[in-house]
């Protein structure tokens, strides 16, 4: 055998090869990390107001094209995912937004996402459909509001439950965990709603409203609606001062601006 076939490949050939094979690993690098960043770039931020008195959790996610305001005192927790895409997000003073819950609708899967500077988009400052959520609602985990909806002062959204496109849900009412409210129903004030799914699955009670002396409390009787919910507003009140204090000291918590 010839010694010409044991001989090392030369040095120029060897540190051509390492060049190419560097050169192809910083190109891959380069188009992942470019892949990436498009991918984390096309969705946008929605445009924000938000007192500087609520809490929004650093993992909440708040998206969209349409304005995103959160009233005073107000307190958004973890992985709660917050949509603009069809209208304005508008929520009040003093709400509960849990954790993992949705409210608005994310952007549509197919298509090129819109921003509020392309052409085809509508305008972040008006129009689209209005989300509403007025003083003191409480949003549990896991709870969806379709855009449209409107939830009124104090209402109640249970875990699981699902609010639908233009529907209503009246003051100081509650829809119980796995309920749905039907697209452009409406739930009266002081009702509950309960049962499973939508429609005749559900069942609603009013609640008693009126006047309630000392002496019919003394001899036992039921209160009245009110006096249970102020106290409920209450101990809301105080829940959320402590929720305050807990996402705002995390280490993963703080205020978006």
């Amino acid at each position: 055998m010839s010694d010409q076939h044991l001989k090392p490949p030369s040095a120029v050939r060897s540190s051509s090869l390492q060049h190419r094979s560097s050169s192809s690993s910083h190109g891959h690098r380069s188009s992942s990390s470019h892949a990436a960043s498009s991918s984390a770039s096309s969705t946008p931020r929605a445009p924000l107001s938000i007192h500087p008195s609520s809490v929004v959790a650093d993992t909440a996610v708040l998206q969209g094209i349409y304005q995103i305001a959160i009233g005073a005192g107000s307190v958004i927790h973890p992985r709660a995912r917050l949509y603009s895409f069809e209208g304005p997000l508008v929520i009040g003073d003093g709400c509960i937004i849990g954790e993992k819950c949705v409210i608005g609708s994310p952007p549509p899967s197919s298509g090129p996402p819109m921003s509020p500077t392309s052409p085809t988009s509508p305008s972040s400052e008006g129009g689209g459909v209005a989300t509403r959520l007025s003083s003191s609602v409480t949003i549990a985990p896991l709870a969806t509001v379709l855009p449209g909806a409107y939830v009124r002062s104090s209402a109640v959204i249970d875990s699981l439950a699902t609010v639908n496109r233009n529907a209503v849900v009246g003051a100081h009412s509650k829809v119980c965990s796995g309920c749905e409210v039907s697209q452009n129903g409406r739930i009266d004030d002081w009702t509950v709603v309960w049962g499973s799914g939508v429609g005749f699955g559900q069942r609603r009670r009013k609640r008693v409203v009126g006047t309630v002396t000392t002496s019919s409390i003394s001899k036992g009787d039921v209160p009245d609606g009110r006096v249970v919910e102020d106290a409920r507003l209450l101990v809301l009140h105080k829940e959320k001062e402590a929720l305050v204090k807990l996402i705002g000291m995390s280490a993963g918590g703080s205020r978006k601006r």
